[in-house]
């Protein structure tokens, strides 16, 4: 009840029982809102000059790694052009025997044929040309 004697209308339009806070005397000291941030890190030519040395290491690295790729390329080409003549060698004698092979089924399918001779050729050409693929 006495909380709401005190909501009343008589209570509220009276004058209050407290003093309202104000201003000291001389009024409040001005308030500074000026921006007064201090310059900090380094200027923008020092930036610059930075960007720039680290661009320079980069591409001076980049060509490195791609001169070590090139020359990784160049003894890897090197080393397949010293084993070729091996490769080659060993690609002639598996030709021969697979063409001992196919020579002998052919004498064997066309024995009955009159006036065939085994190996002979259909086509012949001036020089020899390696087929494009064995049958196997």
């Amino acid at each position: 009840l006495q909380l709401r004697s005190l909501l009343t209308r008589r209570n509220l339009a009276t004058k209050p029982s407290y003093i309202q806070d104000g201003p000291p005397p001389g009024g409040y000291p001005e308030v500074r809102f000026k921006k007064s941030i201090p310059d900090k890190g380094p200027g923008n030519v020092a930036l610059i000059l930075g960007l720039g040395a680290f661009v320079t290491y980069g591409w001076y690295f980049t060509i490195q790694s791609i001169h070590m790729r090139n020359r990784i390329k160049v003894e890897s080409y090197d080393t397949r052009m010293t084993l070729l003549p091996y490769l080659q060698a060993e690609e002639d004698k598996r030709y021969l025997e697979v063409r001992e092979i196919m020579d002998a089924k052919e004498a064997e399918l066309m024995k009955d044929v009159p006036g065939w001779t085994p190996k002979s050729h259909t086509f012949e050409t001036v020089e020899w040309m390696r087929p494009k693929a064995m049958p196997y």
